[in-house]
């Protein structure tokens, strides 16, 4: 069974896999995948690129305006095809000691002085990264969470339809009850998380960037283009922003603490789900498992017949990592006057490790649903109790009949105090030993009869219909 793994790899694969293994981030490390998924956005490559792209809006609006000859950009493109991000991080580290002015002088290896000195008009340094975060922050959003969340949303959805007619006994505080149709539990999930795809939709979408120079007031800027308004408006409508017109030397952080909180209670309904599958997955209900139990036998180091929800058990795990996140982003809302260092700092963590912990948890998520199999027997099973002593059923019924029992009050307490009675008999037939009950009972339609009978599928309400209801705009969002 044990084998030499790494000998398969190419020599490639090798260096990434022992650079993952000394890396002090899980994300980078252990769960490397989700972070490949997002370098082109969160890592710190992707953020000298996209300040790039800022300098190339900069430099695009300033011939618009007819202030610079297009030659110029032809210039900057053809530099922007051959910057290196690695020596740009070099020459922050050994030369300027300053991230945009090492993007500068990497920019000065290929293009002329000329050009050069048109770059960077009267902004500051977070003019550009400020700006450069929300574009990406808007993108990775876009182009690779929303569509990772919309598949588990859209993969629920379709459970939730397969297994309207399956009934399952309910439960509150933990204790059976009246019964559901296992779909409308999963049509409710897919419309929450869909919901919640929505509220991120919305603060994604306000995000905000800046070019307003080092205090915010466009004071340098119009000494070197002009109208500042006009220019900032321009620049930013090119990458798909709006100026942030409270700005100081940085974009403020309320719209990024939005975020995060749209992200934090999208991962806690998440986590509600992935909570309530583990316990149906438990020795003691059963009512769910995976396909390929036969092949996850062994999730345990000490029982190799266990079979653990290690999915879900992952998933709730990250809510918690997610949530932390927050404390990063309400911190970053305060700064000193126009700006001081320590939101710099926060920025380089969050909300990058948030979106990298949600789209972990819901590409694992997906690999899990694709296996999600219902134990119809078990779930038939822990139905019966129900189904011989249909103790709520029984409650509504008599309030809706209005009736009291002469002795022992209205119909709650009649159930109670029959229950005691059981000693292991079904409910309705404890019940029909009373005579004032027994007279009732014949006056009832053949529906509710059938009912406290155990025909708990006449009981069910609107469930399936509300379940349609959340099918649909689940598939309305995501489609």
């Amino acid at each position: 069974m044990s084998k030499d793994l790494v000998s398969e790899l190419s020599a490639e694969e090798r260096v990434r896999l022992n650079f993952s293994l000394d890396c002090v981030s899980p994300n980078d490390g252990k769960y490397r995948k989700a972070s490949q998924a997002l370098a082109f956005f969160l890592s710190p490559r992707a953020e000298w690129i996209a300040c790039a792209f800022v300098q190339r809006a900069l430099l695009e609006t300033r011939i618009e305006l007819g202030h610079v000859h297009e030659s110029h950009l032809t210039h900057f493109e053809k530099a922007l095809e051959k910057i290196d991000p690695a020596n740009i991080s070099l020459l922050e580290e050994k030369i300027t000691k300053h991230d945009q002015l090492a993007l500068l002088e990497e920019f000065g290896r290929f293009i002329p002085q000329e050009t050069k000195a048109l770059l960077h008009p009267g902004t500051t340094s977070y003019d550009i990264l400020d700006t450069a975060r929300a574009y990406l922050f808007k993108k990775a959003w876009k182009d690779v969470l929303r569509g990772e969340i919309g598949k588990s949303i859209l993969k629920l959805a379709g459970l939730a339809e397969q297994s309207l007619d399956i009934l399952q006994v309910g439960r509150t505080h933990l204790q059976n009850t009246s019964p559901v149709p296992f779909g409308t539990t999963l049509a409710a999930y897919s419309a929450r998380l869909a919901e919640r795809t929505e509220r991120c939709d919305e603060t994604f979408d306000r995000l905000k960037g800046k070019i307003s120079g080092i205090v915010g007031t466009g004071a340098s800027i119009e000494m070197v283009v002009g109208d500042s308004l006009a220019f900032e408006e321009k620049v930013l409508a090119k990458l798909g922003l709006t100026p942030d017109y409270t700005a100081t030397q940085i974009v403020q952080k309320e719209a990024l603490a939005d975020v995060g909180n749209s992200l934090v209670t999208l991962m806690h309904v998440l986590e509600d789900f992935s909570e309530d599958i583990r316990l149906l997955y438990s020795t003691a209900i059963g009512e769910v498992t995976s396909r390929d139990n036969a092949t996850r036998l062994g999730g345990s180091s000490a029982d190799a017949l266990k079979n653990n929800p290690i999915d879900y058990e992952n998933i709730s795990g990250k809510a918690a990592q997610i949530e932390s996140g927050m404390r990063v982003l309400y911190t970053m809302i305060s700064s000193n006057f126009q700006r001081d260092l320590r939101g710099s700092i926060q920025a380089r963590y969050q909300p990058q490790g948030m979106i990298t912990e949600i789209y972990e948890s819901f590409t694992r998520l997906n690999r899990a649903l694709e296996q999600l199999s219902l134990n119809e027997d078990r779930i038939r099973e822990n139905l019966q109790t129900v189904r011989d002593n249909p103790s709520e059923a029984m409650v509504a019924i008599l309030r809706g009949e209005g009736w009291a029992h002469s002795h022992y009050g209205v119909g709650h307490d009649f159930v109670k105090e029959i229950g005691k009675k059981r000693k292991g008999r079904k409910l309705l037939e404890v019940a029909l030993e009373d005579p004032e009950f027994t007279r009732l009972y014949e006056t009832l339609s053949e529906d509710k009869k059938d009912i406290l009978q155990g025909q708990l599928e006449k009981y069910t309400g609107s469930a399936k219909q509300r379940a349609l209801k959340n099918i649909a705009y689940a598939r309305s969002v995501i489609q």
